[in-house]
């Protein structure tokens, strides 16, 4: 009994996969000859020029794979907001509430943010040293209150080596 159900469960699935039809193009969005060789060879010859060394690619990858994923909420006070980069350096945006701007201006609190972003940034892990790879300029980390620049601050590859 069991086995003519399987059986006649797998008729139907195959009979719905054999008539679907989304592989056909639809009325109206018919697809030349030329289209379906030109995107193809197009971007063949995209790859083809890149350089060796170039992570632009994988740079943007990276980049719209985080963008996709924003907002994101960091902890009770801190949204990253949007991120970007420009000479193999990334750039974070963060929106903050919570904390006073005039916390936010001492020192104290500087030092100790940049203290724990460069614990972050230089963690001994992976995923950090690909990030690290791909990004060899480091990451700029900017901090906003009602989209204001409150605070900014820079970290390098060269500094992991005051931390480690």
């Amino acid at each position: 009994m069991a086995l003519n159900r399987l059986v006649t469960l797998s008729i139907v699935l195959c009979s719905l996969a054999a008539c679907d039809d989304a592989s056909k193009p639809k009325q109206g969005n018919v697809i030349t000859k030329e289209e379906t060789h030109t995107a193809p060879s197009k971007k063949l010859e995209n790859f083809q020029k890149q350089d060796v060394n170039d992570k632009s690619a994988m740079q943007a990858m990276i980049l719209e794979g985080i963008k996709k994923k924003l907002p994101i909420l960091i902890d009770q006070a801190t949204q990253m907001t949007e991120v970007s980069t420009k000479d193999n350096v990334f750039i974070y945006h963060y929106e903050v509430k919570g904390i006073p701007v005039s916390v936010m201006n001492t020192h104290y609190w500087q030092e100790n943010m940049k203290k724990g972003i460069q614990v972050q940034y230089c963690k001994n892990d992976d995923n950090i040293k690909i990030f690290k790879d791909f990004f060899t300029g480091g990451s700029i980390y900017n901090y906003f209150v009602e989209n204001k620049l409150i605070y900014t601050t820079t970290i390098t590859p060269e500094e992991c080596h005051e931390v480690n």
